[in-house]
């Protein structure tokens, strides 16, 4: 499992630096296409708008893969372990609820935009939205994580 863990990780990488890297090609295609050959290409600007969601999205997951979102525990940290536990887990709760939510609303989204094309090529603008899901059915399953870590922190609290 943690083979496919890691290999998982890695193509979530690749694809994020994928994106980033065609999101800047094309950012200075355009700028060189439209003041230095003084030809406008529509496409770029919208095609670097999607590849800039996946870039997000997918770097989202990896920020909280790495515990590099914000948080601001000084409170936190200060009250007993019993405690801590048990907000932790609410916190997990909470977080669970609000990314089945999203989760829900990107499908629904990826769903009504399926016979939508983009405005400068011809691709469903669900594909643009289907990162959405992806990427947050990942944060999901790590909130899940920190439920489960929370849960077995506060049964071993109880249990001393």
């Amino acid at each position: 499992m943690r083979t496919f863990a890691r290999w998982l990780w890695g193509l979530v990488e690749h694809l994020a630096l994928a994106a980033f890297v065609c999101m800047l090609v094309l950012v200075v295609a355009q700028v060189f296409f439209r003041y230095v050959v003084a030809v406008s290409v529509p496409w770029t600007e919208e095609a670097a708008r999607w590849f800039y969601a996946y870039q997000i999205f997918l770097g989202c997951t990896i920020a909280a893969r790495d515990k590099l979102h914000l948080q601001v525990t000084f409170v936190l940290d200060r009250f007993p372990p019993r405690l801590k536990a048990a907000v932790e887990c609410v916190i997990a709760l909470a977080g669970l609820i609000f990314l089945a939510g999203i989760i829900w609303g990107g499908v629904v989204m990826v769903w009504a935009t399926s016979t939508v094309e983009a405005g400068s090529f011809a691709l469903s603008m669900s594909y643009l939205y289907v990162s959405i899901p992806i990427s947050l059915t990942f944060l999901f399953f790590m909130t899940l994580g920190d439920l489960g870590r929370g849960w077995k922190a506060l049964r071993g609290s109880l249990k001393t």
